[in-house]
């Protein structure tokens, strides 16, 4: 007879040292089976004024699969509140239904009202179809109106396609304009083709420019292409560039006319080590939105020892 399946649980702490100050972050997990499913718990605790190790939040989630085949899942949120007590914050219910290459995904999420009653506040239905090298999904969602019935806020469609040696996707959005229509919001493209030890993903992401009501056109928020090798080392490396009509790691436009500009150059090299253990160093190069020239940014070095610990720096340069 197959092994009866375990609990499991699991701890992980992070220390983090910002100069003089120094804290840490522990997040715990654990999974229960249950007659007709499972129960799975997520907590993060952080360090109080007074010392302890306080739950920052928790996350409790309740999977069922009914005889028909359909998944039922309860996610329940959990944060303190002013007596440090454990209070649910969030409630969404999902119901997950599959027929063949059709799966339909039922989502509802529930807040509390003025009175402390658990009301709808948003909907979900996602339908996804085809087979994984040809799959399409649909997302549409829905919010109450202040008469009572349910209006569609945001719909996104996304199509995948996947082939030997490459994969695509597209996807579009769309949530109401100025005046209230449904409008292209965002355009996503992404494509990634392997060959060998290299591997090469372009993404490009457009969209709406909010200082037109009548949106004509897009703007380019990200058009960029990585790079990836592996050397017969182990060595990975991977270099991307990122071109867009706005400044890095904002949202103001450039200031300089004319085509897309380079804002971002980030090179990653990850080294194996002995046991498993690696080390990772990021290095990103920025261009502000008053400075033309690309200048470093920041560094990050990420160490990982054989236990699997992980030790990382965030070296700013500015």
């Amino acid at each position: 007879a197959p092994a009866e399946p375990q609990d499991e649980k699991s701890s992980k702490t992070y220390s983090i040292s910002n100069g003089s100050i120094k804290y840490g972050r522990t997040e715990e997990s654990e999974k229960r089976k249950t007659a007709d499913g499972e129960i799975e718990t997520h907590r993060v605790r952080m360090p109080s004024y007074g010392g302890d190790q306080r739950v920052l939040m928790e996350r409790q989630t309740r999977t069922k699969k009914l005889p028909d085949g359909t998944i039922q899942k309860e996610h329940i949120l959990k944060n303190p509140d002013g007596s440090n007590r454990l209070v649910p914050i969030e409630i969404i219910r999902e119901k997950i239904k599959t027929d063949g290459d059709s799966t339909i995904i039922e989502r509802e999420v529930l807040k509390q009202d003025y009175a402390g009653r658990w009301q709808p506040s948003r909907k979900e239905r996602v339908t996804q179809t085809g087979p994984e090298a040809a799959r399409q999904s649909v997302k549409e969602v829905r919010e109450p109106t202040a008469w009572g019935d349910w209006k569609l806020v945001d719909r996104q469609v996304t199509t995948e396609k996947a082939a030997e040696g490459e994969k695509q996707s597209r996807s579009v959005q769309q949530v109401p304009d100025a005046h209230g229509r449904l409008a292209d919001y965002e355009v996503r493209q992404e494509r990634t083709t392997k060959g060998g030890d290299k591997e090469i993903t372009d993404v490009s992401v457009q969209r709406r420019d909010m200082q037109d009501t009548d949106h004509p056109k897009l703007i380019l928020v990200e058009r960029s292409k990585t790079e990836q090798t592996k050397s017969a080392d182990g060595r990975v490396m991977k270099k991307s560039t990122t071109e867009s009509d706005l400044v890095a790691g904002g949202a103001s436009r450039n200031v300089t006319p004319g085509a897309p500009k380079v804002v971002e150059e980030k090179t990653e090299v990850e080294v194996p080590g002995p046991e498993g253990a690696s080390r990772r160093t990021v290095t990103v190069k920025e261009r502000g939105a008053a400075d033309r020239e690309m200048r470093p940014s920041s560094q990050i070095v990420q160490e990982t020892d054989s236990k699997g610990n992980v030790r990382q720096i965030f070296i700013p340069a500015r």
